[in-house]
């Protein structure tokens, strides 16, 4: 990832570019390019503590000048209400993502590089500066600004928040206010201690507008340093004291560049352009790495929490796209295990400790039929593993041909799966806006029942039962003659059996029973759905939730709270569907791989806005075709990564 002077020469251009660091247990680090914070979940060092839920803001960002010959030059940029000050982005040349985020700013003569980077399982930031060329010494100024916050919030004003600042030692300080702690250490300078308020600081690029975006942040004071031509000056901040040599900075420096050269070998795509190694990169954002830990698939920065409906989707891509497969594994055994505790009902979400759930999802347990599908035909002969996770599936997808009262889900005699009541936590078009629910859903719903379908016949597959297979051919015969609509020459997206009402939206859902390793279509039909949906749904960086000639269709994400939460589904495209309609295309049209690349290229320009190298969660489903939701998404990324390993880049 490059970009060069013309990419950040104004401040929209800059504020619109935003780069994203992590250490591979959830703490991160995200900005713009420009170092101007645009978002409230913005900051240098950003953590999340313990059995905390939420991430705190604790190091917003540096504000840095530098000193030439009596001259004052700024580097920094912020957004206030009325103006932007100061505007350092005109001194920025470049900008390089790879191996980590650096910024070159050149002032006359002078060359000044800066590089972040967060060591792997450390909870700190690094940020290096080294003075490339100057024909005399400069002095640079460093001045950290706190935010002791929690990541969805702001600090409304400057009164009443009480800081305290302490020095631990000649070149580090302590900051302590508003329940949290924060340290600044460089690797030499001297602290002058003046306490200061920045006021009046504007995210404009925050989604949400029910909350204010105003924020003000605190700084303790500033560090100075005389630097000559060659120096090189470390920064480090962090939550507990840390006292790294520059020697042992320097070799974490050397580790965070090997390992982007690791993540690019270890993936199974052969990334041959820039575009696939930005994005097997930032996926690696995406999986908490620790040893200890579950593996869990993070949904998303910056909303960094974890669904199992969203790992399900993005596992094959994000994991075994990337040649993560142990990851993979500890994944779907860490799930299993919470769905076994839970009488085989896949929950929604599993407390700390592992002893209680929160179920939520209809099909939370269908997705993790199809991940072990996947991961079991990608590793081939798995030996005891895969008889645990086939054992696994076996008692999901039985619980289900019981009946789930959790769920509030039955199997008919038809082996079709009802969804009893119109709760929207059960399906995944759940939202309420406004006292309204969004997409009323009762009774047989597409997408559950063609993953159930897929459910049943992989189960036969891991098993040899032929229970399995009768059950699947009864509910492909029940889905064909449930769903098929002459009239759409499509698929209904739902149709309650008890008032025999059916809804004739076209939505994507269906797509899913025409791309799902088992489809139980005909592919002459399946050809007729993945028409439909591209005819009608189809836009350039996803499926739409919603026909555009509907009249509750809603494009764009704008407009009141209410009306933005109803615009994710009706109408707005979401990039992890478009994963699964090029899947279907290219499954009944194997020799138009060419139209594959059509369909996936528009995302090498998107890699270069918004998170850079990330994909963002869904679009606005007609012009301009804005993002929004998280900047870099598990299931988006996920999805195009698993369609470039499986669709795009296999040999014949």
């Amino acid at each position: 990832m490059y970009l060069g002077k013309a990419d950040v020469n104004t401040y929209d251009k800059g504020a619109g570019r935003e780069f994203l660091i992590s250490n591979g247990r959830g703490s991160y680090g995200f900005s713009t390019v420009i170092g101007a914070n645009t978002r409230r979940e913005h900051g240098l060092l950003v953590v999340r503590d313990g059995e905390e839920k939420q991430h705190s803001v604790l190091v917003s960002k540096i504000e840095e000048t530098l000193f030439d010959r009596n001259k004052k030059y700024q580097l920094s940029t912020n957004r206030y209400k009325d103006l932007v000050y100061p505007d350092g982005y005109r001194y920025l040349q470049e900008y390089q993502g790879n191996p980590y985020p650096s910024m070159l700013f050149v002032i006359h003569s002078i060359l000044l590089k800066k590089s972040i980077f967060m060591p792997r399982g450390k909870e700190c930031t690094v940020i290096k500066y080294e003075l490339l060329a100057a024909p005399d010494k400069v002095r640079l100024d460093l001045r950290p600004l706190v935010a002791h916050r929690l990541s969805d919030s702001v600090c409304a004003e400057s009164k009443g928040a009480d800081f305290s600042v302490s020095s631990d030692n000649a070149h580090s300080i302590s900051i302590t206010g508003k329940g949290h702690t924060s340290r600044v250490s460089a690797t030499s300078g001297t602290w002058s201690l003046k306490p200061l308020w920045f006021e009046n600081l504007i995210y404009e690029q925050d989604d949400r507008i029910d909350t204010p975006s105003v924020d003000h942040l605190w700084s303790p004071g500033l560090i100075s340093n005389e630097l000559s031509e060659g120096d090189v000056l470390y920064v480090v901040l962090s939550q507990e004291p840390q006292s790294f040599t520059e020697k042992q900075l320097a070799e974490m420096e050397r580790e965070a560049a090997a390992r982007f050269e690791d993540i690019l070998e270890q993936a199974n795509i052969p990334a041959n352009n820039s575009a696939e190694q930005d994005m097997i990169v930032s996926s690696y954002h995406l999986v908490d790495d620790r040893e200890d830990s579950v593996a869990p698939i993070y949904t998303g920065y910056p909303s960094v929490d974890t669904k199992p409906r969203d790992t399900f989707i993005a596992l094959p891509g994000l994991l075994l796209a990337t040649g993560r497969e142990e990851a993979a594994l500890k994944t779907l055994k860490y799930w299993l295990t919470a769905a076994e505790k839970n009488g085989w009902v896949m929950p929604e979400r599993v407390s700390a400790c592992g002893c209680s759930f929160e179920n939520g999802g209809a099909d939370n347990g269908l997705w993790f039929v199809y991940a072990v599908g996947k991961y079991l035909a990608h590793v081939k002969g798995a030996g005891c593993e895969a008889a645990a996770l086939a054992k696994g599936v076996q008692e999901i997808v039985d619980r289900y041909l019981n009946g789930v009262p959790q769920l509030d889900i039955v199997c008919d005699s038809n082996m079709l799966l009802k969804l009893t009541v119109s709760d929207t936590a059960r399906h995944w078009m759940g939202a309420v806006a406004g006292g309204e629910t969004v997409v009323t859903r009762k009774g047989y719903l597409v997408e559950v029942n063609a993953l159930w379908y897929n459910a049943l016949k992989t189960a036969e597959q891991l098993t040899g039962d032929k229970q399995y297979g009768d059950a699947a051919e009864k509910c492909a015969k029940s889905f064909n003659d449930t769903f098929w609509s002459f009239d759409m020459n499509g698929l209904y997206d739902c149709v309650d059996p008890e008032t025999f009402k059916t809804d004739n939206s076209i939505r994507p859902n269906q797509i899913l029973a025409a791309s799902l390793p088992y489809s139980p279509l005909s592919p002459e039909t399946a050809q007729k759905v993945i028409r439909l949906c591209w005819n009608e749904l189809y836009t350039t960086y996803g499926l739409r939730t919603l026909d555009p000639r509907h009249d509750k269709f809603k494009g764009r994400f704008e407009g009141r709270l209410d009306q933005r939460i109803k615009a994710c589904y009706r109408g707005m495209a979401w990039p992890w569907l478009l994963g699964q309609f090029i899947t279907a295309y290219l499954k009944y049209n194997p020799t138009r791989k060419d139209l594959g690349w059509i369909f996936i290229r528009p995302f090498t320009s998107h890699l270069r806005h918004g998170c850079l190298g990330g994909v963002a969660q869904l679009f606005d489903g007609m012009m301009p075709y804005r993002p929004h939701g998280d900047v870099l998404s598990a299931a988006a990324l996920g999805e195009l990564l698993r369609v470039l390993h499986e669709d795009l880049e296999t040999e014949e």
